[in-house]
C-alpha cells in the first residue's frame, strides 16, 4: 500500500496540477514545477542506470544548488537514501563520512573534485558522479551529460512513508560523527507541521540559504514550499549581503535565518541599499536570543512574524517551535512548545518525570523520530530507550512553554553545584550591552572541580573589562554562577548551524591563562559547600 506521506510524490503531484508554476530559481536558472519533475526524472533514471538500487545509498558534496536539489528529490523517488557530507570538512573527515555511511555513489560538485582525489583510493570502487562543472577526476562521469540520455518518464518504483529517506551526519562533538537515518513520513511531518504554524500563498516565495547538508536546508521550510508548489530561490551560502540581493530581486517573502546569521544581517552595513520590504517571515532557531534582539530585529527588518524553532536532526527536525511572534517578545529565550504530533516529557537521570520548573533531559516521542544511526547499536540503545528520544537538551517547562537550560555535557558543576551555561551567558549578555557575544563552559579546577568560564566577544566599538564584566552581573546572576576565569576573543568557533562548538573552547582554554577573576566564597558558597 502507498501512502504517499513522501517527497517524491510532492513533485509529481505539483507537475500535475500547477505545471506552470514556478518551483525553483538557482542562479540564471529557473524551473515550472513540470520541467523541474522531468529532470528530477532525469536524474532519478540516471543514477539507477549506473546502478543505483532500492535502500542503498548516495553521498553528495558541494554547496547549495539546484543539482543538490534534484539529486535528494531523484533519490526519493527511486526509494535510495540521500547522504549529506559537510564539504568544510577536512579531507580525512569527508572520507570516513563517506565510507561509514556505504555509499555506492558519490555525486561531487566539480570544484571539489581537487579535494577528493586526495583520498581517492580509499574510496574503493565507488562511482562518481560530476556535476557543475567539467569533470577532471579519472573514470568519474559527467552528471549533465548522464541526464541528457536520460528517460522524464516517472520511475516506476513503490516508495512509502517509513522507508528511509536522508542521513545526516552528526556534528562529531563528542567522538565520530554518527548519520541520523531519516524517513519520508518524518520529514513530510515535519513540513506539514510548520504549515500549521505559517500558511504561505501566492506570490510568496522562500529563500534557501541554509546549508543543505544540514536538516534546516535540505527539508523542513524548503519541503513544506514544495508542498504548496510556492517558488524556492536557492543561495549558494549564505552572505548576508546576498541575501539582501536575492530578496530584493526575487521579492522574497519568506526565510530561515539562523540567530548568528540573523545578527550578521542585522550588522551588515550595506543593508539599508537593498529594498526589503517582502521580506515578512523569519523562521530562527540554533542560538540563545534576548526579547531585545528580537523586537530589534522584527522592527529593523519590518517583518510581520518571527518565530522561533526548536529540533535536532533526529527529530527531522521540529520538535517545538513559538506559535506567534509575542511569545518570543514575552517569554525571553522560549523554545516554544511541542508541535502537536509529538509527545514530550521532561526528565531526571532516573528517566522520571521532573516538577514544573525543574531541569530535567527533554525526551521526545512522534512519527518524526529517526530510526536510529546508521550501524550504530550501542549508540542506539543509549538515545531510543522505552520508545522515547533522549535529546541530551536540558529543559525546564514552565506553562506548557519550553526553555533550554542547557546540553547535558555542557552543564557546569562547580563547588558542588549545577550551573546551566545558558543561563550564565544570557545573564551576562543583559548585563553589560558591550558584549556582541558570550559563551560560557566548565574547565578544570583544583579548587572548584570545574570553573564557570565565559569566553566573550565584544561589540565593534565598544570596551569593557574582566571587572565590569562581573560587576554588571552580579544583579543577574547568584555568586556562585558568576564566571571565575574570562577570555577575550575575537569571534566563536561555530558549525553550519550557527551553534557554538564548545569542545573547541574547552580546548582552547587549556592554552589559556587561568587566573582567576572572581572567587565565589565572598557570596557565601565555598568549595566545602559541595
Amino acid at each position: 500500500m502507498i501512502d504517499n506521506l513522501t517527497i517524491g510524490h510532492i513533485l509529481r503531484r505539483n507537475a500535475q496540477q500547477f505545471p506552470r508554476r514556478t518551483a525553483i530559481i538557482f542562479e540564471d536558472r529557473s524551473y515550472t514545477c513540470d520541467a523541474y519533475n522531468r529532470r528530477v526524472n532525469r536524474a532519478a533514471h540516471s543514477l539507477a542506470g549506473i546502478g543505483l538500487g532500492f535502500a542503498e545509498h548516495v553521498a553528495i558534496l558541494g554547496e547549495n544548488s539546484v543539482e543538490y536539489f534534484e539529486v535528494d528529490h531523484a533519490c526519493a523517488k527511486l526509494g535510495a537514501v540521500f547522504c549529506t557530507v559537510n564539504w568544510r570538512l577536512a579531507p580525512a573527515e569527508i572520507s570516513f563520512i563517506i565510507t561509514d555511511v556505504d555509499a555506492r555513489i558519490l555525486l561531487l560538485e566539480a570544484a571539489f573534485q581537487d579535494k577528493v582525489a586526495e583520498f581517492r583510493e580509499d574510496l574503493g570502487d565507488i562511482t562518481i558522479v560530476v556535476y557543475g562543472g567539467p569533470v577532471t577526476l579519472e573514470n568519474a562521469y559527467d552528471y549533465e551529460q548522464l541526464l541528457a540520455a536520460a528517460s522524464e518518464d516517472e520511475p516506476d518504483v513503490e516508495v512509502g512513508s517509513e522507508d528511509e529517506a536522508v542521513i545526516m551526519y552528526t556534528s562529531g562533538t563528542t567522538g565520530l560523527p554518527k548519520g541520523a537515518v531519516l524517513t519520508h513520513g518524518g520529514i513530510c511531518w515535519d513540513a506539514v507541521s510548520y504549515l500549521t504554524y505559517v500558511r504561505p500563498k501566492l506570490p510568496d516565495s522562500f529563500l534557501l540559504a541554509m546549508p543543505m547538508n544540514h536538516i534546516a536546508g535540505l527539508h523542513i521550510q524548503a519541503t513544506a514550499f514544495l508542498i504548496r508548489a510556492l517558488p524556492i530561490v536557492i543561495s549558494r551560502s549564505f552572505s548576508p549581503q546576498e541575501a539582501c540581493r536575492l530578496i530584493a530581486k526575487h521579492r522574497i517573502s519568506h526565510a530561515t535565518i539562523l540567530i548568528t546569521p540573523l545578527q550578521m544581517l542585522m550588522q551588515y552595513d550595506g543593508r539599508k541599499e537593498y529594498d526589503l520590504s517582502s521580506l515578512r517571515f523569519v523562521l530562527t532557531a540554533a542560538a540563545k536570543y534576548t526579547t531585545s534582539f528580537a523586537a530589534h530585529a522584527m522592527e529593523e527588518l519590518e517583518l510581520d512574524t518571527m518565530l522561533f524553532a526548536y529540533g535536532l536532526t533526529e527529530a527531522s527536525a521540529l520538535v517545538a517551535v513559538t506559535e506567534f511572534t509575542g511569545q518570543m517578545l514575552t517569554h525571553e529565550n522560549t523554545l516554544g512548545r511541542p508541535v502537536w504530533y509529538d509527545d514530550v516529557r521532561v526528565v531526571g537521570p532516573d528517566d522520571q518525570d521532573v516538577e514544573p520548573g525543574q531541569v530535567g533531559e527533554l525526551v521526545v516521542r512522534g512519527p518524526n523520530v529517526f530510526k536510529g544511526y546508521y550501524k550504530r547499536p550501542e549508540a542506539n540503545a543509549e538515545m531510543l530507550r522505552n520508545g522515547w528520544l533522549h535529546t541530551g537538551d536540558l529543559v525546564y517547562s514552565e506553562n506548557e512553554f519550553l526553555f533550554f537550560a542547557d546540553r547535558v555535557k555542557d552543564m557546569v558543576k562547580t563547588g558542588g553545584l549545577n550551573v546551566y551555561s545558558l543561563e550564565v551567558e544570557v545573564g551576562l549578555m543583559n548585563a553589560n550591552p558591550a558584549l556582541a557575544e558570550v559563551s560560557v563552559v566548565g574547565t578544570p579546577s583544583d579548587e572548584w572541580g570545574e570553573a564557570v568560564t565565559a569566553f566573550v566577544v565584544v561589540a565593534p566599538g565598544q570596551e569593557t573589562t574582566e571587572e565590569e564584566i562581573i560587576s554588571s552581573a552580579r544583579h543577574h546572576l547568584a555568586g556562585f554562577k558568576l564566571p571565575k576565569r574570562i577570555h577575550f576573543v575575537e569571534d566563536l568557533p561555530k558549525n553550519v548551524s550557527g551553534k557554538v562548538l564548545k569542545t573547541r573552547l574547552r580546548e582552547l582554554a587549556t592554552t589559556l591563562p587561568t587566573s582567576e577573576v572572581h572567587q565565589g566564597v565572598s557570596d557565601g558558597v565555598s568549595p566545602s559547600d559541595s
